[in-house]
């Protein structure tokens, strides 16, 4: 995988949509340095787990500034959005491959039109999409989808003794253990999808992945919007638990959710939080990979169109 700087076109419209003009010579030797590290990533792991690019990006944030730093990290995502720098890390099905075709076009599309700060160096924005060009991620539609995730093993010793028993069980269903799932996270700039159709499409995404990976035993996700006390707080959400849930999903308490999503996303959440009426909890969804293939493929046979 050989290092090919951006062109001059593509140097141009990062200076007019970000209003710097740094030394072209600076920056291609800093991002042939992004480069470098970024291609010695280890790719089995979640999205924000960027080893050396991370203190490298602030180290030059430090030294240089924002709009600098977010230059060189949008010239980094320019160079990974050439098909020879994507290397996935699991089989990757036609229908993901379309997917992540329609991807490149809005990422190259935000890169070179969205004001400055959307790409930021460490931002959701850049975390996410620099997972999805490198292969480390996968296209989800409503955002983008880990593929190598090992489920955290707190329900084995927290919440009730039921919880720990049908945890255990998901860890007894072959393959044993604890990996690997696909895990779903929501992106920043993909908002305006999510929805109960986007999510439907996401679950046909990712069971397609789970067919072309037979070691993966399923998807996962964890956040605050699983917590049943939606049902009442917010029941326009319910959708994103009670769904999979009613199709062979679990859900395991893992405590207190202090993201601090929860009450950021809405004033009504807000106000109870306030009034000491709700107190956002995380919960891990787990959906075995037999009942959502099974779910999925029989949902589709009957006209669906997730």
């Amino acid at each position: 995988m050989g290092f090919k700087a951006i062109s001059d076109e593509e140097f141009y419209l990062l200076k007019e949509v970000l209003g710097v003009d740094p030394p072209s010579h600076e920056v291609e030797a800093e991002i042939a340095r992004a480069f470098d590290i970024a291609t010695g990533l280890h790719s089995r792991c979640g999205y924000s787990k960027v080893g050396k690019l991370k203190p490298f990006f602030l180290e030059l944030v430090a030294e240089k500034g924002e709009l600098h730093s977010e230059f060189v990290a949008r010239s980094l995502l320019a160079v990974f959005l050439r098909d020879s720098n994507w290397k996935p890390v699991c089989q990757v099905p036609d229908i993901v491959k379309q997917e992540f075709a329609r991807e490149k076009i809005r990422i190259r599309t935000e890169l070179f039109s969205v004001s400055a700060g959307h790409y930021r160096p460490l931002s959701d924005a850049f975390y996410k999409d620099f997972a999805l060009l490198r292969g480390a991620a996968m296209p989800g539609f409503t955002g983008i989808v880990d593929t190598h995730t090992i489920l955290w093993r707190r329900p084995l010793i927290f919440g009730p003794f039921i919880q720990r028993v049908k945890f255990l069980d998901i860890l007894l269903t072959w393959p044993f253990g604890t990996r690997y799932f696909f895990q779903h996270h929501v992106h920043s700039s993909l908002l305006e999808r999510f929805n109960e159709s986007g999510r439907l499409r996401m679950y046909r995404l990712v069971v397609a992945l789970l067919e072309a990976n037979e070691n993966h035993k399923g998807f996962c996700g964890t956040s605050w919007f699983y917590d049943p006390q939606l049902k009442k707080i917010s029941p326009r959400l319910s959708y994103l638990a009670d769904y999979p849930l009613a199709y062979g999903a679990r859900r395991f308490h893992l405590g207190q959710d202090l993201t601090g999503s929860a009450v950021a996303r809405s004033a009504t959440r807000a106000r109870l939080h306030e009034q000491g009426r709700y107190v956002p909890q995380s919960y891990m969804l787990v959906w075995p990979k037999k009942p959502m293939v099974r779910h999925v493929e029989s949902y589709l046979s009957n006209d669906g169109a997730p």
